[in-house]
C-alpha cells in the first residue's frame, strides 16, 4: 500500500476510533435576540473589516461602511470609493470581469489616518482616509501605490499588516496572480521597499500576519518541493522578520529582508501517520496571565481537519536555536535572524545564511505534540480565541469556531482537552462567515458575512436554566452560580462564594436544593395545570425540547420508562391514537452525569378529551409544537 493510501486509511481509522470532538452541549438560537445588527445595501462577498473599539469599518464593493454599534440607533456612514473611470473603461474593453473597486486592504495607518487599498478595475490602488476623504497614495516614482500591495481581483490570495509605521504585504505583482513577494515599506527608510528573495517562497498561500514583540510573524502554506506522489504537495509554515529590519548591506541583500527565517508547522498524529499539512486560518491569542499562543485550522489531503495550538515561546526557540537547513558550517555571530541589530552593517557571512539557508531544520510541534481537535470533515473556517482567568488564577481558553454553515461553536480548552459549550445560530441569512473580531475587554464578538455585520456578547449565562447544576455543568468560563441570588451570572466579579468548575463540571459542588416537583410524584394538582382541549382521535407527538445534548432523555409513562420516539433536537414521544390512551402522567426526564431533571409533564385525562401541561415545563414553545402536531395527523 502506498504511503498516500496508508495515510488516508489511517485517518479513517483515527476518526473512527478516536473520541470525536465533543458535540455541543447546547444549541442556542440567538437570531431574534441580537439587537446589534447591520444589513449591507447589497451582497458584499469579499468584505474586509477593521474594528476600532465599537466602530467597525467594512470595505465593500466601491464603498466603505463606518458603523458604530454604541450609538442608538447605529451610527452609519457610507463613503464612496469608486474605481478610476479610465481604469474601469480599459477593464470593460478587455471584458475580463471584476471591473469594480473591491476594497481588500483596510488597516489603521496612524492615529489619524486609515489605509485602504482596492482592486480598482484590475489596476490596484491605495488611499489614505482622513475625515472620510480618501486621498490616493503616490509612491516615490510618481506612480499610484497599489500593485504588489493589493490583488488585481478579489479572488487572488493576499495578506497585509501595518505595524509601527511600516506596511507589510504579500500580493501578486502580476495580473495572473503570480509574483508573490513579502514586501515592506516605511517612509523613515527613505521610502524604499524591502522584498523577499524569489527562492524563499514556493507558490505560497498566506493566511495571516501578526506582530509579536519585536518581530512580525507570517503564516502560510507553500508547495512541498519533494517530488513524491505519496507526499502531500503542501506544507505549512511560519516565518519571521524583525520590525527594525532595514535590509542588508550594499554587497548582499540590499533592499531585501535581512532577518527572514521560516520553519515548518507540524500538525499531525505521528503514531497514525496522519498529517494535516494545509493551514487555512490562524489566530494569535495574547494573554496577560499566560504565554501567547498561535491557533491554526489545518486540512489534510483527505479532507480531514484539525486545530493545532502552538506556543509563541516554542516558535521563537526554534528560530533561536535550530540549525539552518543546508548549512553545515558553524553558525556565525550574531546569529542570523536576530533582532535589535543594525541589519545594514551585518557581516557578509550572516547575510549569506539568510539569503541561501533561511529554513530551520527543527520543525515546530504543537502543544501536547498532537492536534487539539480532529474532524472528519472540513467544517471549521475561521477562528478567534479569548483567554479567561478563573477564580483560582488559572488561565483557560475559549475558542470561537465559525463553521461553513454560518453557525459558531464555543469551545473551552482547559489543559489539553476540549469541551464544546454550545453551538450558536446568529445569522438572519445563513451563509459563510467572512471574518470575526473579538473584543476581549468588553466580551463582545463581531461577525461579518456578505449580507450583514452583527455584534453579540460572549456571555449567555441566562441560557443555563435556573439551577446550579445546569450552570456548573455548562463549564462556561464567563459564568458562575451565585447561590445567594440563585442565578447563573457573569463571572466578572470574583466572589469567593461563586460556584464554578471548568475542569470537570461537577454538579455535586452545588448545594442541595429543595426541588419544587418531585420526580416520583404520581399526581400533579389540576389547579396548577394548563388545560388544552383536544377533539377527535389520531396520532400525536408529545414534545420535549432538549436543554443539554449531553444528557440522556426518556419518558416515564405510568411507571414505565420509554425511549424517545425521535431523538434530534427534541425528545418526541409518539402516541398512535390519542383517543385510546389511558389517563395519567407523561413525564420527560433527563440524566446528565447523575444529575436528573424533569423537563416537562403532560397529564392526559379520560379518553383524551383534555391534556394538561405542568407549569414546571421549562420550554413553553413545546406547547405550540404539540398543538401543531395534533392538527397535522
Amino acid at each position: 500500500m502506498s504511503r498516500c493510501l496508508w495515510s488516508g486509511f489511517s485517518l479513517l481509522l483515527l476518526l473512527i476510533s478516536a473520541s470525536a470532538p465533543t458535540s455541543p452541549r447546547l444549541k442556542l438560537d440567538l437570531r431574534d435576540e441580537i439587537q446589534k445588527r447591520f444589513k449591507f445595501e447589497s451582497s458584499e462577498e469579499y468584505a474586509t473589516t477593521l474594528r476600532e473599539g465599537s466602530t467597525v469599518y467594512v470595505g465593500g464593493n466601491e464603498i466603505l461602511y463606518q458603523i458604530n454599534f454604541d450609538k442608538s440607533p447605529n451610527l452609519v456612514q457610507k463613503i464612496s470609493v469608486s474605481a478610476d473611470p479610465e481604469s474601469k473603461r480599459k477593464c470593460l474593453q478587455r471584458n475580463l470581469g471584476h471591473c469594480e473597486n473591491a476594497i481588500m486592504v483596510l488597516q489603521k495607518f496612524n492615529r489619524t489616518h486609515l489605509l485602504l487599498c482596492g482592486t480598482n478595475a484590475r489596476e490596484p490602488r491605495c488611499w489614505l482616509l482622513l475625515n472620510n476623504e480618501p486621498t490616493p497614495i503616490i509612491n516615490g516614482g510618481g506612480r499610484h501605490l497599489g500593485q504588489g500591495v493589493c490583488p488585481f481581483t478579489p479572488k487572488h490570495g493576499f495578506t497585509s499588516l501595518v505595524e509601527e509605521g511600516r506596511f507589510y504585504s504579500v500580493a501578486p505583482l502580476h495580473e495572473n496572480g503570480n509574483g508573490l513577494h513579502l514586501r515592506g515599506f516605511k517612509k523613515e527608510t527613505g521610502g524604499s521597499w524591502l522584498l523577499s528573495v524569489d527562492e524563499w517562497l514556493t507558490d505560497p498561500n498566506f493566511v495571516g500576519m501578526s506582530p509579536i514583540d519585536d518581530q512580525i510573524f507570517m503564516f502560510f502554506r507553500e508547495k512541498n518541493m519533494q517530488k513524491n506522489l505519496d507526499i502531500d504537495p503542501w506544507m505549512s509554515r511560519v516565518a519571521q522578520v524583525c520590525k527594525d529590519d532595514k535590509g542588508g548591506s550594499r554587497q548582499r541583500l540590499q533592499h531585501k529582508w535581512a532577518t527572514f527565517l521560516k520553519a515548518r508547522l507540524l500538525c499531525s498524529v505521528p503514531t497514525d501517520h496522519v498529517n494535516f499539512n494545509r493551514i487555512q486560518d490562524v489566530y494569535v491569542a495574547k494573554s496577560n496571565n499566560s504565554e501567547d499562543r498561535v491557533y491554526g485550522i489545518f486540512k489534510s489531503n483527505w479532507n480531514g481537519a484539525a486545530i493545532c495550538t502552538y506556543s509563541v515561546r516554542d516558535i521563537n526557540n526554534v528560530f533561536r536555536t535550530s540549525k539552518f537547513k543546508g548549512f553545515s558550517e558553524d553558525i556565525p555571530n550574531p546569529r542570523p535572524g536576530t533582532c535589535d541589530k543594525d541589519t545594514q552593517g551585518l557581516p557578509d557571512i550572516v547575510l549569506n545564511v539568510i539569503e541561501n539557508h533561511p529554513e530551520m531544520v527543527t520543525n515546530i510541534q504543537p502543544i501536547g505534540k498532537a492536534p487539539l481537535v480532529i474532524e472528519k470533515a472540513d467544517r471549521f473556517k475561521k477562528i478567534v480565541v479569548d483567554s479567561v482567568v478563573d477564580f483560582n488564577g488559572k488561565v483557560s481558553w475559549v475558542l470561537f469556531l465559525a463553521m461553513g454553515n454560518g453557525k459558531i461553536q464555543k469551545v473551552l480548552e482547559i489543559g489539553q482537552s476540549v469541551f464544546t459549550i454550545s453551538e450558536l445560530e446568529v445569522l438572519k441569512e445563513p451563509g459563510p462567515i467572512l471574518s470575526m473580531s473579538l473584543d476581549s475587554e468588553s466580551k463582545l464578538l463581531y461577525v461579518t458575512t456578505a449580507k450583514e455585520l452583527i455584534r453579540f456578547p460572549l456571555t449567555q449565562c441566562e441560557k443555563y436554566a435556573g439551577d446550579c447544576a445546569s450552570c456548573v455543568m455548562a463549564r462556561d468560563p464567563y459564568c458562575a452560580w451565585n447561590p445567594r441570588e440563585k442565578k447563573c451570572v457573569p463571572s466578572t466579579t470574583k466572589l469567593e462564594y461563586f460556584i464554578q468548575d471548568l475542569e470537570n463540571g461537577d454538579h455535586k459542588k452545588c448545594p442541595q436544593e429543595r426541588v419544587g416537583y418531585h420526580r416520583s410524584s404520581e399526581r400533579v394538582s389540576e389547579d396548577t395545570n394548563l388545560v388544552l382541549p383536544l377533539e377527535g382521535a389520531g396520532p400525536v407527538y408529545l414534545s420535549c425540547p432538549k436543554q443539554s445534548h449531553h444528557a440522556d432523555y426518556s419518558w416515564k409513562v405510568q411507571d414505565k420508562v420509554e425511549a424517545c420516539s425521535s431523538n434530534g433536537d427534541e425528545c418526541l414521544l409518539f402516541i398512535k391514537d390519542i383517543s385510546e390512551v389511558n389517563s395519567g402522567h407523561y413525564m420527560c426526564n433527563s440524566n446528565e452525569r447523575g444529575h436528573e431533571q424533569l423537563h416537562i409533564s403532560y397529564y392526559i385525562q379520560g379518553s383524551g378529551s383534555s391534556i394538561y401541561l405542568s407549569r414546571y415545563s421549562v420550554a413553553v414553545y413545546s406547547i405550540l409544537m404539540t398543538v401543531a402536531a395534533l392538527f397535522l395527523h
